[in-house]
């Protein structure tokens, strides 16, 4: 009896909910993206809270998120959905990251999204 009172005080905590279903505002601005016939989700901030504010209220709550939550956590859902690009609008002078459609043309899809002239993206090749 005694063995077993020792081995129920030394067991983890049960998972929190958040651990069990993860954060699911990649998978929810996803299907954002699927209902307004999006092929690009760009990633940077400022971008997600324009396109998301419901997910992201401010750019440094996304910020954040991105932070704690870096695409490569999501393989899976990437590898089903498309392809980590990284792009420069006009105008920006850091490169951000993007994710693409499988089979979409990086430019026009970005450009669709970000609302600029597709020559005006600059995509990095091989990157990503």
């Amino acid at each position: 009896m005694a063995g077993l009172a020792q081995s129920a005080t030394t067991r983890p905590p049960p998972p929190r909910w958040k651990e069990l279903t993860g954060d699911r505002r990649l998978g929810d601005a996803l299907a954002e993206c699927d209902a307004e016939s999006w092929d690009a989700l760009p990633l940077a901030a400022k971008e997600l809270t324009r396109l998301f504010p419901n997910l992201w209220e401010t750019a440094k709550a996304a910020e954040r998120w991105t932070a704690k939550n870096p695409p490569e956590a999501y393989t899976d859902t990437i590898r089903v959905w498309g392809v980590l690009n990284t792009y420069r609008p006009p105008g920006q002078t850091r490169w951000s990251r993007a994710l693409v459609r499988h089979g979409a043309d990086a430019c026009l899809a970005l450009a669709a999204v970000l609302e600029v002239p597709a020559e005006d993206i600059r995509v990095r090749e091989g990157a990503g």
